[in-house]
């Protein structure tokens, strides 16, 4: 309604068009190959390195608890990453890497800090009586991994990785600000030079289901992976 109300207020297609407009046209570019092309493309270079910053975030932020002088040397660095903004990241990037590679290096680094801070705290959490209990017991490493600190960390990763789909997501600037031939962010750019109004719209509600879908796909996988 909000939407709705905005666009019979302004009265001007080139900034806004209609909710209905906007799916009109999504439906219409989802009959095309390029569309599901684009789609494809962006969407398995952010998973990479999505899933990237979450193997590596979680191996950093273990390696930190076990030890406080890795920790000391790492967590600068993390904090430095977390502060650059994207569009400095992508700047960077295209001096020193393909453009292809883009997406992936930019979605790792954006996500890599929320992972590992999450993770590390996770384990921070764990109840040091329970790993008094199983030091008394003789619990053998593999087990208090499982049995404990997993229990334990599950729900922060779990709080990072949704969290840390919307920013991957969002590392699509990256796509637009290099102009990646057959990805999402070159079609965002292509509708912002020809003031292409409705494909804005359409894309920008594509990334969103997009988003959206990924996180529901990672909390299914898993909610069935703590059973």
């Amino acid at each position: 309604m909000v939407w709705e109300g905005a666009n019979a207020l302004i009265e001007s297609n080139i900034i806004i068009v209609s909710p209905r407009t906007t799916f009109v046209r999504l439906y219409q570019l989802s009959l095309t190959i390029e569309f599901w092309h684009s789609i494809g493309t962006s969407l398995g270079r952010i998973m990479y390195g999505f899933i990237l910053a979450l193997v590596i975030g979680i191996v950093i932020a273990i390696a930190s608890a076990t030890s406080k002088v890795f920790y000391r040397l790492v967590l600068p660095a993390i904090n430095t990453i977390n502060a650059i903004p994207i569009a400095s990241f992508t700047v960077i990037a295209l001096m020193a890497m393909s453009s292809h590679n883009l997406s992936v290096f930019v979605a790792f680094v954006t996500v890599l800090p929320i992972i590992f801070y999450n993770t590390h705290k996770g384990i921070e959490s764990t109840d040091p009586l329970l790993l008094e209990m199983a030091k008394v017991f003789n619990v053998p490493p593999w087990k208090k991994a499982v049995y404990i600190y997993f229990k334990t960390v599950a729900p922060y990763v779990i709080s990072a990785a949704n969290v840390g789909i919307g920013f991957a997501w969002k590392s699509g600037i990256a796509e637009l600000i290099g102009v990646v031939r057959g990805t999402i962010g070159a079609n965002l750019h292509t509708a912002r030079i020809f003031l292409q109004t409705a494909d804005l719209f359409a894309w920008t509600i594509a990334i969103v289901l997009l988003s959206y879908g990924m996180e529901r796909v990672f909390r299914l996988f898993f909610g069935r992976v703590m059973k």
